[in-house]
């Protein structure tokens, strides 16, 4: 059912208005109320309403939208179809969008979806025809129906109702969780209700609701029962009197405070008309319907076999009834209230009643009355023209106990589910047909295919939906039926998929399915072989073992171009040269990446790749504003085909990376937290992690960046991490292990990580990594006084770093590790003041470039040259406050004020301000004294309204003021803003 709302007027559907007002439920409308207020203030909001059957979530929403409605807002609804999870995929949101098709117009919707708008024709026929796409399709639907929805919000308050989410598809479930984490900056209010007490452990929505439930903008109401003084309000407007003491009581009793069974038994009980009650709240449901005739009732029951709703013209037929007689007991059904005019149908005035009439079928009668459906939609499909009918016929022949049928019409099925993008529901029925298999005459004839066929198509309709764990096992059950040797290409290709798919959950032996697969599928050219061999080369790459790799590659590529496949030309280019690049041949690396941009460019969907490995590999060579620009430029590409929140979101996580090397930390952390919003691949979100937990440890927040290592730590033990994520994590914890005094945890976390292979060591991640073990060795050095112990530590990653660094066009790891061994043998000074240099030569990585002024200055402190010492720490002081780095702001402060050099002028020396606050924090406290809040700082500065929460709990802590208004009274009372305005 789609209900369309627009201005004030309702379209299509009309609301079904209850006799009494809205009885308890102020403090809910109140908390809708402010929902959409912060909705139509530009922030979206999405509200989970929940309460079990019959306690009025329909009610309380239907007050509400009409509310909203006549505030000047847009309101579309969808419903949910109670099919045993076998409705037409998508249920609600299609009856959303039908909405908005109905009040704008294909042509105008297709303009507002933007970029990738065709992908909405797999939902919404009157559009067009959707392309195929295979798996990327659903992806490209996902981000139109955003972009739609953000787009119609712009130009006044949107409201989404998707009701009855228990009954949703996997589709649908999947489609709202990327909606509520890619939406952003509209007016949009997304309100959806569910059935509580229908969700059993195992229940599918189970998850999806713990998940969202952690996201600040969603937003959960709970709907209680009434207490007596309710039932009594709500009686009391039902009845248009005070009801009787002895009414009141037997209601309260019996209903137990829900309003639908307050309001059917009040009609049952009215003026002691029913002297006892119905012995079970079903039998109260039937109530209404007993006194109605047997035509009538048997009319209802051959309703409750469609779902919620019927149209008339489907019904004519089903019914098999002359047009006088049906329009009676339709009349009569109306009139006592039991189901209600819909548009050009009927539905059921509550669920309840439409579940109570379906359960109380015979087994017999319940066969033939999904039989009569089966049949009229098999025959007349024009019936429902703007519709998918495949799903729904297979689901009545199923339930009519119809084996034959059902199994041919589940194939016919999941190809239409496919082109709707329903990847998920059509796994599902393909998996019913292979459950039907053995009951079935001629099952491969029907099918067209074998019984391996079904299940390889299964296992690809469910990697498509990114069910990896179901693909998995499915792959495994045709593997055990599959004669390797009579059949070795498909056992090939199998073993192939099983490798992608073990890779994906991070699980073992991806590698060694991908090289079985390359034995078994004939040597001859193929897509499947192409296909097998391009996804060993990948792996074989990112698990670093090159030569392997490369020769895999060219083989790949060779299969690739006899066989047409440009696509896999194309990422041979990629494999091999980020290979070359991760073997330190820079030059060769980044022109063979090159080769694969005009390919790429004619594959939309492998041009991502493309992209985020060139961007890569800027990055580890150190040529960060190139990888900014590559970034951006796929990042662009993915936006224009509507795919700004999946593909786009892993590049602009590239991006950050070289952003933060370049000094630009605000966006850059933008970047990195609307990337984590939106749950990038496993790999993807543990850079990003990685990355916000450098940003946080290098502005002082220690604490927050240690609990980011535990949790990838945690993450480590569940999953096969590939050496590039093993070295991002070993590399961060010898980090902030190193921040917080631990020198020998720094240590092990190098040498465990990269271990006795010193001559496979990769350049772009184990340079970086040798400079964390030379400053954690340096500090073991003083710990212990001196190198006696040391001497083979010093020596092993010496080695590391000169092999690592040969050929390697990168000299600032090598010239940083220089420096930190420097001291071993006497005053460092000059080895930091050359580090110095070349960090300052180089485009970054900028936050070094006050860490080694800080190294410098101390370096000259102990030398005794107090004023090179003094200029040292004053440039260190000024470049840590350009970036905001409080860590490094920190030490700087701490030496200056040990060894008594007052710093530069405008930064308060120890002598002015004993508090040390840094100028950033000197600007955050001057607005905190004008009464500003958080989210007014970060606009002045031009900072996040986080960053400036950071900013004023390091005020405090330095004060020692309990609360902004007493930081404000010390800093008027010291002077300090004074300071801070020079």
């Amino acid at each position: 059912m789609a209900l369309s709302v627009a201005g004030g007027r309702m379209n299509d559907v009309p609301i079904h208005v209850a006799r009494t007002g809205l009885v308890g439920r102020e403090r809910q409308l109140a908390d809708l109320r402010e929902a959409y207020a912060t909705a139509r203030g530009g922030e979206p909001v999405i509200v989970l309403v929940g309460g079990e059957a019959g306690i009025g979530k329909t009610r309380l929403t239907e007050e509400f939208v009409a509310e909203v409605v006549a505030d000047g807002a847009r309101a579309v609804v969808g419903q949910s179809v109670p099919l045993d999870g076998e409705g037409p995929a998508f249920a609600p949101l299609v009856g959303a969008l039908r909405g908005l098709h109905a009040e704008f117009g294909a042509q105008q919707l297709l303009e507002l979806a933007g970029p990738g708008a065709d992908a909405l024709a797999g939902l919404v026929p009157e559009l067009g025809v959707a392309p195929a796409e295979g798996p990327e399709g659903r992806g490209r639907l996902y981000e139109v129906v955003t972009s739609l929805l953000e787009r119609v919000a712009a130009e006044r308050p949107l409201v989404v109702l998707l009701e009855d989410l228990q009954w949703a598809d996997s589709p649908t479930r999947d489609l709202l969780r990327f909606m509520v984490r890619g939406v952003r900056d509209s007016r949009l209010l997304i309100l959806a209700t569910y059935r509580s007490d229908e969700l059993h452990r195992g229940h599918p929505l189970r998850p999806l609701l713990a998940e969202l439930d952690r996201l600040r903008q969603v937003h959960r109401i709970e709907l209680p029962r009434l207490d007596p003084d309710e039932v009594v309000l709500q009686l009391r407007g039902l009845l248009g009197r005070p009801p009787e003491h002895a009414h009141v009581q037997r209601i309260i009793q019996r209903s137990e405070g829900i309003p639908f069974f307050v309001e059917e038994l009040a009609w049952v009980d009215v003026d002691g008309g029913c002297s006892e009650l119905p012995g079970s709240l079903r039998d109260l449901l039937l109530v209404r319907v007993e006194p109605l005739s047997e035509d009538t009732q048997r009319l209802l029951r051959l309703m409750s076999a469609a779902g919620n709703r019927v149209d008339h013209s489907v019904l004519e037929i089903v019914a098999e009834e002359h047009s006088g007689a049906l329009e009676a007991a339709l009349r009569e059904a109306v009139s006592a209230g039991v189901i209600v005019v819909d548009g050009d149908g009927y539905a059921f005035r509550h669920a309840l009643l439409r579940e109570a009439l379906h359960d109380d079928m015979l087994p017999g009668e319940h066969a033939r009355m999904h039989a009569r459906y089966a049949q009229a939609l098999e025959a007349h499909p024009e019936l429902m023209p703007s519709s998918p009918t495949a799903t729904e016929v297979a689901h009545h022949w199923y339930s009519a106990h119809d084996v034959e049928r059902a199994f041919a019409w589940s194939l016919t099925a999941a190809d239409e589910l496919v082109r709707s993008y329903a990847h998920a529901t059509a796994q599902q029925l393909l998996e019913r047909a292979l459950e039907l298999w053995d009951q079935v005459a001629e099952p491969e004839k029907v099918a067209g295919r074998d019984r391996l066929d079904v299940f390889i198509r299964a296992a690809t309709e469910a990697y498509a939906a990114g069910e990896f764990e179901r693909t998995l096992s499915l792959v495994k059950e045709a593997l055990r039926l599959v004669d390797r040797t009579a059949d070795p290409a498909r056992a090939g290709w199998l073993l192939a998929h099983q490798g992608s798919v073990k890779s994906r959950l991070g699980r073992p032996g991806a590698v060694e399915s991908l090289m079985e697969a390359r034995e078994l599928i004939p040597a001859e050219p193929s897509v499947q072989r192409a296909e097998a061999l391009d996804w060993l080369a990948t792996m074989l790459m990112l698990d670093w073992r090159f030569a392997e790799c490369l020769q895999v590659a060219d083989e790949a590529e060779q299969v690739a171009a006899a066989v047409g496949l440009e696509r896999i030309v194309a990422s041979a280019h990629v494999t091999r040269g980020t290979a070359w690049v991760h073997m330190g041949d820079a030059d060769k690396a980044l022109a063979e990446l090159r080769l694969a941009g005009p390919t790429a460019s004619a594959e939309p969907d492998h041009l991502h790749r493309y992209f985020v490995n060139l961007s890569d590999a800027y990055t580890l060579l150190g040529r960060y504003r190139e990888a900014v620009d590559v970034a951006t430029e796929g990042y662009e590409h993915a936006r224009k085909r509507g795919r700004k929140r999946t593909s786009g979101v892993v590049l602009a996580g590239n991006a950050a990376e070289p952003m933060l090397a370049l000094g630009d930390w605000e966006r850059a952390e933008r970047m990195i937290e609307r990337g984590l919003e939106l749950v990038p691949p496993p790999n993807h979100e543990r850079h990003m992690i990685g990355l916000k937990a450098w940003l946080e440890l290098w502005r002082g927040e220690v604490d927050a960046a240690a609990a980011a290592v535990e949790r990838l730590r945690a993450g480590m033990t569940r999953r096969v991490l590939l050496p590039q994520d093993s070295r991002l994590v070993a590399r961060l914890d010898a980090d902030v292990a190193l921040v917080q005094g631990d020198a020998e945890r720094a240590w092990t976390a190098v040498t465990t990580e990269v271990g006795g292979r010193i001559d496979a060591a990769v350049p772009g991640y184990d340079l970086p990594l040798a400079f964390a073990g030379a400053q954690a060795l340096g500090a073991r050095i003083r710990a212990a006084g001196g190198t006696a112990g040391l001497t083979g530590d010093i020596a092993w990653l010496r080695a590391l770093t000169e092999h690592t660094a040969s050929g390697w066009p990168v000299d600032l790891w090598p010239a940083l590790v220089d420096a930190e061994l420097a001291g071993l043998g006497g005053n460092d000074a000059a080895a930091w003041d050359h580090a110095l240099g070349v960090l300052e030569a180089a485009e970054g990585p900028v936050h070094l470039i006050p860490y080694a002024g800080y190294r410098l200055g101390r370096a000259l402190v102990e030398a005794g040259d107090r004023d090179g010492a003094l200029t040292a720490l004053r440039a260190a002081a000024a470049a840590a406050d350009a970036l905001g780095a409080g860590l490094f702001r920190g030490w700087v402060d701490e030496l200056s004020q040990r060894a008594h050099l007052p710093l530069v002028a405008g930064v308060p020396s120890p002598r002015v301000t004993p508090s040390g606050l840094t100028a950033r924090e000197h600007e955050v406290l001057r607005l905190v004294a004008q009464g500003r809040s958080n989210r007014e700082i970060g606009e002045a500065l031009f900072i996040s309204s986080k960053t400036a929460s950071v900013h004023v709990s390091n005020i405090l802590a330095k004060l020692g003021a309990s609360g902004r208004g007493e930081a404000a009274a010390i800093a008027h009372r010291d002077g300090l803003l004074d300071t801070a305005a020079s």
